[in-house]
């Protein structure tokens, strides 16, 4: 009886974590996007150090949760993203943010959000990194 009690309460919460992310293949690797998070695909990524710069750029942007990740923000170099934590019911720009991205001198080619943990949002970027 107690094992049944105890794998329905480890069945709920598994459930319950599952309805508020959802999954994306990016560049070969899973992502799974949990709500109020923004994943970010950028090109041109080559080295940890762009990935700090990076890191330190959104994490300068309004509505970030820095309580998550590191200050509010993961980069993966290897797999050309970026994963932005948003404050729950707060929705950072995110023109603002591949505004930022492109000025660093990197491409931004797609955008995906789970803000209503239903469904993942995608937009094409059209059009090339910025030049200064």
């Amino acid at each position: 009886m107690k094992f049944k009690i105890l794998f329905s309460f480890i069945l709920s919460i598994a459930l319950l974590g599952s309805v508020s992310a959802q999954s994306i293949e990016l560049n070969g690797k899973n992502i799974t996007i949990h709500q109020d998070d923004v994943v970010i695909e950028v090109r041109g990524l080559v080295c940890s150090f762009c990935a700090i710069g990076l890191q330190g750029g959104l994490s300068s942007l309004q509505h970030i949760d820095k309580n998550k990740y590191k200050n509010g923000v993961f980069v993966d170099v290897e797999h050309q993203y970026a994963v932005i934590a948003e404050i729950e019911g707060e929705d950072i720009d995110i023109e603002q943010a591949v505004a930022m991205i492109t000025g660093s001198g990197y491409e931004v080619t797609t955008v995906f959000t789970n803000r209503t943990s239903d469904k993942i949002e995608e937009w094409k970027i059209k059009g090339k990194k910025d030049e200064r």
